[in-house]
């Protein structure tokens, strides 16, 4: 068995390298005002998936009720056009990256990999960033014209 430090790290740097490219190409095809809603209300179906993975009800219940504020601001981020609601989205994304950096301490749920939380934190961090980032400075350039 692999040192918790390997799957920190592995989580980490699988993270960065997926969530780079990701925000440039949904920039790039202008998929920003569906795409980060979409993907916030999906999150808690990730961790009720690893819960299926462990055959626990329980798990999947719980993390579908602590899913439910991010079910909610996804699709109300998705129907709601706003700079507040651009806001409240990415203010989603980083509680939820925090959620997910603690989420041993708050669950066991013997179904997640040991990596996942890491990446899913580093993925949510920066989704959650780059929310606000355009929320606060109006920035809606692809990721082409950023040169």
């Amino acid at each position: 068995m692999l040192p918790d430090s390997f799957y920190t790290v592995f989580g980490l740097v699988f993270g960065i390298v997926f969530v780079v490219p990701t925000i440039c190409m949904i920039r790039k095809r202008g998929l920003d005002d569906w795409a980060w809603p979409f993907f916030l209300a999906s999150l808690p179906v990730w961790y009720m998936l690893f819960g299926v993975l462990a055959g626990d009800a329980n798990v999947i219940a719980l993390e579908a009720l602590v899913g439910l504020p991010y079910f909610l601001t996804g699709y109300l981020s998705w129907r709601t056009k706003s700079r507040f609601m651009l806001c409240a989205l990415g203010f989603a994304w980083l509680s939820h990256g925090l959620y997910d950096y603690y989420h041993d301490v708050f669950f066991t749920n013997a179904g997640v990999f040991a990596w996942y939380p890491m990446f899913c934190a580093v993925v949510d961090i920066a989704v959650g960033g780059y929310l606000l980032h355009r929320a606060f400075t109006g920035v809606d350039k692809p990721c082409s014209k950023l040169n």
